[in-house]
């Protein structure tokens, strides 16, 4: 009867405590996000436990704390997971260059004894762009055509700028869905040569509050004519030369002969 007494009681304390979970619930793409728990005045805990659960997936065990083997990441997290804290009543995480990836929910368990496990969720969410990338197609005599894809989350929004020349646009765009959740935006643009020339173009891609640009050189006639000149007037300077030597190499052959027939005579 003594023993079911105490067994009640540390169930009944048990199940008093509450975890106290800190940590970020969003975080720009490439940035740490630190997740921790307590579990104040906690006495019999074997193991704490973090897990990362995703949609449709099982859950992953990131990293483990125990008597046993103490500070445990799992071999897959290593350098992704970080332990910052590890002790039976509290701990804490650090997941390293966060990736779309890492959007998921996250589970620290107290494994109590006799009581079993008691957990917390904490759920991340991923913001921002991941990449963007532009390239040129700019045959002579033809149309331009940019193209410029930018990956995010939230789904970013493209825009073409150019500070030198308005632009006569013709735009195709298409959204597709990664399996990481993100999105990828696509944006072609075209327009005649004639109409811009020698200047820049940028794309600009916004997802939320952040905003990323990808500038584009397009060459033109007026580049190709001033290289020409450029060429051409190399080319006159190198023949200026040339007769300046013939003409100075001639004199000094002249001289010599004068000088010669004068000591013969």
């Amino acid at each position: 009867m003594l023993r079911f007494l105490i067994i009640l009681s540390l169930l009944g304390r048990a199940y008093l405590l509450d975890i106290i979970s800190n940590g970020d619930s969003t975080v720009l793409f490439g940035d740490d996000a630190s997740l921790s728990c307590t579990l104040p005045n906690a006495s019999g805990v074997k193991q704490v436990t973090w897990q990362r659960v995703r949609a449709d997936e099982r859950a992953q065990t990131l990293a483990t704390f125990s008597e046993r083997f103490q500070k445990h990441v799992d071999e897959q997290f290593v350098g992704k997971v970080i332990f910052t804290v590890a002790s039976f009543n509290s701990t804490s995480i650090v997941i390293k260059n966060v990736t779309f990836e890492d959007e998921a929910c996250y589970i620290c368990s107290f494994k109590l004894y006799p009581v079993g496990p008691k957990r917390e969720t904490m759920c991340l969410t991923v913001k921002g762009i991941s990449k963007i990338i532009a390239t040129l197609n700019a045959a002579p005599n033809s149309d331009v055509k940019i193209s410029c894809s930018a990956t995010g989350k939230p789904t970013p929004t493209l825009h073409w700028k150019s500070t030198e020349k308005e632009l006569n646009l013709r735009l195709n765009n298409f959204t597709v869905l990664n399996k990481d959740s993100s999105y990828t935006v696509t944006s072609n643009l075209t327009f005649p040569k004639t109409h811009f020339q020698g200047k820049y173009v940028e794309c600009l891609a916004q997802s939320g509050t952040m905003e990323s640009g990808f500038k584009i050189y397009v060459p033109g006639e007026e580049n190709n004519a001033t290289l020409r000149n450029y060429i051409i007037t190399i080319v006159v300077l190198i023949i200026v030369c040339v007769v300046i030597a013939a003409v100075y190499l001639y004199i000094k052959l002249n001289d010599s002969k004068v000088k010669t027939s004068a000591s013969t005579s």
